[in-house]
């Protein structure tokens, strides 16, 4: 009769235990309980393309140097990027549409089917951005292609 009284008590305190433990689990750290945690400490969610300081893509789609071409004259500048990576087609569109509002691209149209389009127009840009899904469908890479120009002697008041 002892053994069983001891065995219960044994799992009480083991359950008493594992709930105190969730428990201070959730509690804040510090003195400070509201604070936020430091920002600088968090790896960055998002990269810009090229050198174009108002497009985002997440930080999981890696720029294809080989594929890509970019052009700077005078009076333009513009190009042809390519990226890849481990992001789910819908997920990556949202992300996009999501930053270009962000940054004050305004959105011209879309279409999709097998790929999904994108436009995006500023005073003196349009970028288009087409999203297709690689070989494995979701758990594959994703590919896009973004095409962007910029009117350099209109963003600069003329020649």
């Amino acid at each position: 009769m002892r053994y069983m009284k001891s065995q219960k008590e044994v799992g009480l305190f083991l359950l008493v235990g594992i709930i105190l433990l969730l428990m201070s689990g959730c509690a804040p750290v510090g003195s400070g309980g509201n604070t936020a945690p430091p920002m600088e400490n968090l790896p960055p969610l998002s990269n810009f393309v090229g050198e174009y300081r108002d497009i985002e893509l997440p930080i999981d789609m890696k720029y294809n140097h080989k594929k890509s071409m970019v052009v700077r004259t005078d009076s333009f500048t513009g190009g042809v990027l390519y990226f890849s990576g481990r992001v789910e087609r819908g997920s990556l569109k949202n992300f996009i549409l999501s930053s270009m509002e962000k940054n004050k691209w305004k959105r011209a149209g879309e279409v999709s089917s097998e790929s999904t389009l994108l436009a995006f127009t500023k005073p003196n840009k349009s970028c288009t951005v087409v999203i297709e899904e690689g070989l494995g469908g979701s758990l594959g890479l994703t590919y896009v292609a973004m095409y962007v120009a910029e009117d350099v002697t209109a963003s600069s008041g003329g020649y």
